[in-house]
């Protein structure tokens, strides 16, 4: 007991915040409650309305007519349908080089650095870093609504998005290195930025990713057919309706490179070489691994997407314990998210027209 009010005292600020926290969360929960089983009763409505066979088979149509009259994007299309067929089956030899190994017992030595000694920072530290991130996100929403007559521009929800996304990510980054370099006095390395045999552990990612992409595959693959069979129809996630709605050339530039380049790089900086390496230390790495692969597919993607994510998530944190670095993990992470925002791309074109 005299240990709880302790820590109570010495982290008093933290509590207050995460009460804070918990509080306004619960208040905007509640209406988003309604919203959500409204949204779900008219997804069900329209579900009992529609034949999914003739939907289906009429927009297969209306894509094939597409391509018929529009040669250069059937091409594109074609190009980057036979490019995933390709990785695919280069994807299965690499998975099948992999397993041979590990059945032949050859331990796969793919390290570029070997941490050394135990970090100092605990799951304490990440809950801080946490809380600290919910409760700013929490107070730009305040500020912006206080904002939005002054400057119509925060009106945008698009807007807003991205630049609280680039505002919350800045501020985490400055987080992560207060309660590690400057805190506890560890080394940057700590965190597995290191850029010691900088070009290998980029292809170690490439090939890494390659060697997901059939794990990919039979995922989306099966959530396809059990949503089809379920007759589940999943709500768009806010950045695929940001790049398939969005008409602002600046700010969808911007997005593409924040979500390709900067975002990787603060999200491996935050799961792979804080969270995961805390959470290591006491669990050990199996849990480590799956733990905040979970959490980081929870905070990506909803139902539909989870799995796929966690996998990813799992890829991520295997190539940051293999190498010892963030470059490979951060080099599947530009590779998905490039590749993602380029599909999305793809299909807003096609709708296009």
């Amino acid at each position: 007991m005299k240990r709880l009010f302790e820590f109570i005292r010495k982290e008093r600020l933290y509590l207050l915040l995460f009460i804070f926290v918990l509080l306004v969360t619960a208040i905007i929960m509640m209406p988003l409650e309604s919203e959500r089983k409204q949204s779900a009763a008219k997804v069900k409505v329209g579900l009992e309305k529609k034949e999914p066979v003739e939907d289906l088979a009429k927009k297969r149509e209306e894509v094939e007519e597409l391509f018929t009259e529009n040669r250069d994007l059937a091409l594109v299309f074609s190009l980057t349908s036979l490019l995933i067929l390709l990785l695919l089956c280069l994807g299965i030899a690499v998975d099948l080089i992999l397993l041979s190994s590990r059945f032949s017992k050859k331990e796969l030595d793919i390290h570029t650095y070997k941490p050394q000694g135990q970090i100092s920072w605990g799951v304490w530290d990440v809950c801080r870093v946490v809380i600290l991130f919910m409760f700013f996100g929490y107070m730009l929403i305040i500020i912006e609504s206080s904002l939005i007559r002054i400057f119509p521009l925060v009106k945008n929800d698009n807007f807003r998005m991205i630049l609280n996304s680039t505002i919350l990510d800045t501020l985490g980054v400055v987080f992560i290195i207060y309660f590690t370099v400057g805190q506890y006095k560890e080394k940057f390395v700590s965190l597995g930025i290191s850029f010691k045999n900088f070009f290998r552990n980029i292809f170690y990612g490439m090939v890494g990713y390659i060697a997901l992409i059939p794990i990919l595959v039979v995922l989306l693959l099966a959530i396809a057919y059990i949503s089809n069979l379920i007759k589940y129809v999943p709500e768009k996630q806010p950045v695929v309706e940001l790049f398939l709605k969005e008409k602002n050339a600046p700010l969808l530039i911007y997005t593409s490179l924040f979500a390709a380049i900067a975002g990787p790089i603060i999200e491996e900086l935050f799961f792979r070489g804080f969270m995961y390496n805390a959470f290591k230390k006491y669990i050990g790495i199996f849990w480590a691994t799956l733990i905040t692969a979970a959490m980081f597919a929870a905070l990506h993607a909803h139902i539909v997407g989870f799995l796929p994510i966690l996998a990813l998530g799992m890829m991520l944190a295997y190539l940051y314990e293999k190498t010892g670095t963030l470059v490979s993990s951060i080099t599947v992470h530009m590779i998905h998210n490039l590749s993602m925002v380029l599909l999305v791309f793809l299909v807003k074109q096609i709708g296009a027209y």
